[in-house]
């Protein structure tokens, strides 16, 4: 060990020296130091921009969300009877009562439906606020809340601008709005667990991410399929990473777990509340109806028929499933976990389901985004860890996916907000209702609250809230109901002499009065006398 020299330490020459030296380490004023690093006085706001923007987009969203669907709802344009069977269920659990749905027939509770025990969660608010305004605020919320970890993530992983412009880009997709522009449906309920938990996988939050997958099992049977596969993908990345064949069989079990799940799903739980004891949607699976189905060969040759009905169509949806993500979700291996959402949809042999109509692709959509901001994150890894590697086609595109692709998702979203319901809040028409839903308007205020009523699909939310409410083109009406209100025109009308001799006809043996006309919008309601 050497000993200390004079020479490890500076001189000082003279007091003056000293003094002046100390001097230089006075604290510079706050202004000169602002002028001089002007990045510290931006530093803090941006902090905060980066913070509260994913809830500043997701508000955007919900905004624009609960417009949509509550400007239709006041049009009094459902498009089907969701909305009058989902606020009619909703209604019962507010109650502590039992789904039981008369618009989807007599006696049935809708846990024979589909599996949404989740709808619970709306009973409070309804409680509270008893319209089905209240369903479409929450599936707006539902629908909006997800651009928070899709941004926040992207924010953090890819770039804060970036990350703006991913947010913004699924709050306009159209696979979301299309969703919020369908009265109401259960499905959701799982845009949040879906964007929250691929979010934290992305992130390496496993723990978050199997938690955050877990509510799909109380969402939908169809749903129940992805969590097996999420704590699938989870146990391959943790146990047994850079093991090829063991995390391939992983995968498989994680598959196979999810159709047991929803197997026992639709073939015990949803028959079990069935009035019939059945599940009724096999007809809709074609030759996959146990039913109808004659062994795996009948199986093996019909499928893929099935899956070839509407082909461009089907062709359709998915290349407009992958343009709001400028295709970038292709890059990562969670763009699998569309495709059961895809097939079941494919494999159906109605073809409402196979195009880019209602609320179908909204599954889709939130798993594509996941995957394009995960797409992004690979990217940027892989050219930090391998910066000398041979530029090749694959990598240039790569590099100007990354510097260009937010941008690029962004555009192609707003862009094709012209062909989808976003471009209705800039027509006039959207925002006041017409005579005939004023009409209508008054004729759902002369049916009383608690009564039985026979009605038509626009007229189902508002009176499904307030009364056991039955659709008028349901052929297993039993009980005569106490009123009939209806729009004439979507009753399947008949061509009877007059509104009246049209409800005898459907209820023979009964007779009715009128209570309310307004012929100019054929608009009728009646009430039963005898």
């Amino acid at each position: 060990m050497r000993g200390i020299d004079r020479a490890d330490f500076p001189i000082q020459t003279s007091r003056e020296e000293t003094l002046q030296d100390l001097g230089d380490l006075s604290v510079e004023p706050l202004e000169t130091q602002a002028e001089e690093h002007p990045e510290t006085q931006l530093e803090e706001p941006q902090t905060k921009i980066a913070r509260f923007a994913p809830w500043l987009i997701a508000t955007g969203a919900f905004t624009l969300y609960a417009l949509i669907s509550i400007l239709r709802y006041e049009r009094r344009e459902s498009m089907s009877w969701d909305l009058g069977i989902f606020t009619e269920a909703v209604r019962g659990y507010a109650h502590f009562q039992a789904p039981m749905v008369g618009i989807r027939g007599q006696d049935m509770n809708l846990l024979g439906d589909h599996w949404h025990p989740i709808l619970m969660l709306l009973g409070p608010f309804f409680r509270v606020f008893p319209t089905p305004i209240t369903l479409l605020v929450g599936q707006s919320f539902l629908l909006a809340v997800a651009a928070v970890p899709l941004t926040r993530t992207a924010i953090d992983l890819v770039g804060r601008h970036q990350g703006y412009a991913i947010g913004i880009a699924y709050g306009l997709s159209w696979g979301v709005v299309q969703a919020a522009n369908f009265d109401f449906h259960e499905v959701a309920f799982a845009v949040p667990p879906i964007a929250f938990s691929l979010c934290a996988y992305i992130r390496g939050e496993y723990r978050k991410t199997i938690l955050w997958a877990l509510p799909l099992l109380f969402v939908k049977e169809d749903l129940a399929l992805l969590v097996p596969i999420i704590i699938a993908l989870v146990v391959a990345r943790t146990r047994f990473s850079g093991r090829r064949v063991t995390q391939g069989a992983t995968l498989v079990s994680g598959v196979a777990l999810g159709v047991l799940t929803t197997s026992f799903l639709v073939k015990v739980v949803i028959p079990h509340f069935n009035p019939k004891g059945v599940y009724e949607y096999w007809n809709e699976g074609g030759c996959l109806d146990p039913t109808v189905h004659a062994g795996v060969g009948k199986l093996l040759t019909c499928v893929p028929q099935q899956f070839m009905n509407g082909i461009g169509d089907k062709e359709r949806t998915i290349f407009m499933t992958l343009v709001p993500v400028a295709f970038i979700a292709l890059r990562s291996p969670l763009v699998l976990l569309a495709v059961p959402a895809l097939v079941a949809r494919f494999v159906n042999v109605m073809p409402s389901y196979w195009g880019t109509d209602f609320h179908y692709s909204v599954v889709p959509m939130v798993v594509v985004f996941a995957a394009a901001v995960h797409g992004l994150v690979l990217m940027k890894e892989s050219r930090e860890q391998e910066r000398e590697r041979p530029q090749t086609w694959l990598r240039s595109l790569g590099d100007a996916q990354l510097r260009h692709g937010a941008v690029a998702m962004l555009a192609m979203a707003a862009a094709l907000t012209q062909s989808f319901p976003l471009q209705d809040l800039l027509h006039h028409q959207t925002w006041f209702p017409s005579a005939r839903a004023q009409a209508i308007k008054r004729a759902e205020a002369k049916v009383p609250s608690g009564v039985t009523v026979e009605t038509t699909i626009e007229m189902l939310p508002a009176l499904a809230a307030r009364t056991q409410t039955q659709w008028i083109g349901n052929p297993n009406i039993i009980d005569p109901p106490e009123y009939e209100a209806f729009d004439l025109d979507r009753t399947g009308w008949y061509g009877q002499s007059s509104p009246l001799e049209f409800v005898r006809t459907r209820h023979p043996s009964y007779d009715y009065e009128e209570v309310f006309a307004d012929s100019v919008n054929n608009v009728y309601v009646f009430k039963r006398i005898g």
